[in-house]
């Protein structure tokens, strides 16, 4: 602020600024809050679809075959080359895998076709489905319990 032209704002006026904002942020939180798990939901989905379309591609780039291993309930996925462990993966933050199960690739590019069913803690599902062609996928399941 200039002291000699009197240009600027007040501490009044700032203050109502900040109140005004810290209003509007707190009515704006609980629509956040709820956008957040299917965000993460989506984010997951991704995530595995890359993780697929990547054994995928390393499988025939390598000549060796390729596993996604999962597990019910789990909140991480492994990934293996040849039956040995490559590595172990996190699913993001309040996502669950609901169904056990592998998908394999083999250097042909083909794979023993499954489906990764995913579940947020708001209980929104979504669906990686590979084909036995070697397709990868995804869905949005009509419910949690069905496949699409």
């Amino acid at each position: 602020m200039d002291v000699t032209t009197g240009r600027g704002f007040s501490i009044i006026e700032l203050l109502a600024a900040l109140t005004i904002a810290g209003i509007l942020a707190g009515l704006a939180l609980p629509g956040w809050n709820r956008l957040l798990p299917g965000q993460h939901l989506t984010s997951a989905t991704r995530v595995v679809h890359s993780e697929l379309q990547s054994i995928k591609m390393r499988a025939a780039a390598q000549n060796l075959s390729y596993r996604l291993v999962y597990t019910a309930n789990s909140l991480e996925y492994s990934i293996e080359k040849n039956g040995n462990l490559v590595s172990t993966k996190p699913l993001p933050d309040g996502v669950s895998i609901t169904k056990g199960g592998t998908i394999s690739f083999s250097p042909r590019g083909t794979a023993s076709g499954n489906r990764v069913r995913l579940q947020s803690r708001d209980g929104s599902c979504q669906q990686v489905i590979v084909s036995p062609t070697g397709r990868v996928r995804v869905c949005k399941p009509s419910a949690c319990a069905s496949d699409c």
